[in-house]
């Protein structure tokens, strides 16, 4: 099969490897689509090589669906030609972590994409309790964002956003378009929208944001003031970076709470006057990856058709094109929405 590559940072190629051979409680998938993520770039490029994470080399897509290849022997429940998509975590489901519920905390970490090959392979090899069916209504496309998705359920889901409550997103990519539609499931009396671009801050206003602010050209916090007359009760951080880290803990009300999703990166500090947390009474809620519970919640969404995620899907090349889609990534001017990558065109669009 070929697949791309990473031998080490900075050496990628698009290559013939072998083709994974199902134990008798594995599944073969056919991988169709696979999400370009910036944590796969930063792999490629150098920024994430701790081997706790990563092994290299890596075959990349920890964001992606296909269809059943083949089977082992044990499993008897799907059969080839299935449309599936899998977590990306690989929980033992033994260990004290992972029977307390904490699957994303696993004693034994494996990752599909990180630590074993993922989606930017033609064929991918997973267990079978990490392998769900999904739907025919259901996209393959929209199937690649049931991975971020699940990071923002998460996230949300500890946050306990309630009806009639006022909602923030600061950073308009992946993870922030998601947050706007999962809020909305919530019934909030207001989504606000917070980016640096105009174009992101479009797409927030086609996904459901009831106001946008534009933070470059703006003082956020003096907006939102103006736009609800006061803070917000929930927002939800996803840019990955300092300031936004930073505005998130001043956007929100007294008695507010801040999800913090992104990741600024290693080395970076945040500094907050010391008073500020508990003066304000805020709640700061940390959240990364998901459990294998909160990822079955999310296609079950998917599959009720409450969130329609092939809206964010905007660009489209070939897995052997992959160089374009990460240069890209990189650049971010005037792009928005999900870059993915295929295997296999789908047939009717």
């Amino acid at each position: 099969m070929r697949a791309v590559v990473i031998e080490r940072p900075h050496e990628v190629a698009y290559r013939e490897v072998e083709t994974p051979v199902c134990g008798p409680d594995d599944v073969l998938v056919r991988s169709h689509r696979a999400g370009v993520c910036r944590t796969d770039v930063e792999v490629a490029t150098g920024g994430l090589t701790d081997p706790r994470w990563v092994r290299f080399p890596c075959i990349p897509g920890h964001e992606w669906s296909g269809t059943v290849a083949d089977m082992g022997g044990n499993v008897t429940d799907l059969r080839p030609g299935d449309r599936v998509v899998c977590e990306g975590m690989v929980p033992c489901h033994r260990c004290r972590r992972c029977k307390l519920g904490d699957t994303h905390s696993c004693e034994s970490f494996q990752s599909i994409g990180f630590t074993r090959g993922g989606g930017y392979g033609e064929y991918v090899l997973a267990p079978r309790h990490v392998v769900h069916r999904l739907p025919d209504h259901v996209s393959l496309d929209a199937a690649v964002l049931i991975e971020p998705g699940s990071v923002v359920l998460r996230g949300l889901e500890r946050a306990h956003p309630a009806p009639g409550e006022t909602v923030g997103v600061i950073g308009i990519g992946t993870l922030g378009s998601l947050a706007i539609l999962l809020a909305r499931l919530a019934s909030p009396a207001a989504i606000i929208a917070y980016g640096i671009r105009d174009e992101e801050l479009e797409l927030a206003r086609r996904l459901g944001a009831d106001h946008t602010v534009n933070v470059a050209g703006a003082d956020a916090e003096q907006e939102t003031g103006r736009l609800l007359g006061g803070g917000l009760d929930l927002v939800v951080e996803t840019a990955g970076a300092v300031p936004a880290v930073e505005l998130a803990t001043r956007l929100a009300r007294e008695g507010g709470r801040a999800v913090l999703l992104g990741i600024a990166g290693e080395g970076k500090t945040l500094e907050l006057p010391a008073d500020r947390l508990p003066l304000r009474d805020l709640q700061l809620i940390g959240s990364v990856g998901y459990t294998s519970a909160v990822w079955t919640r999310m296609v079950e969404l998917a599959a009720a058709r409450l969130v329609d995620l092939e809206q964010i899907v905007t660009h489209r090349f070939p897995v052997s094109e992959f160089e374009r889609a990460f240069a890209l990534m990189d650049a971010r001017e005037g792009v928005v929405g999900k870059i993915v990558l295929e295997h296999i065109p789908e047939e009717g669009r």
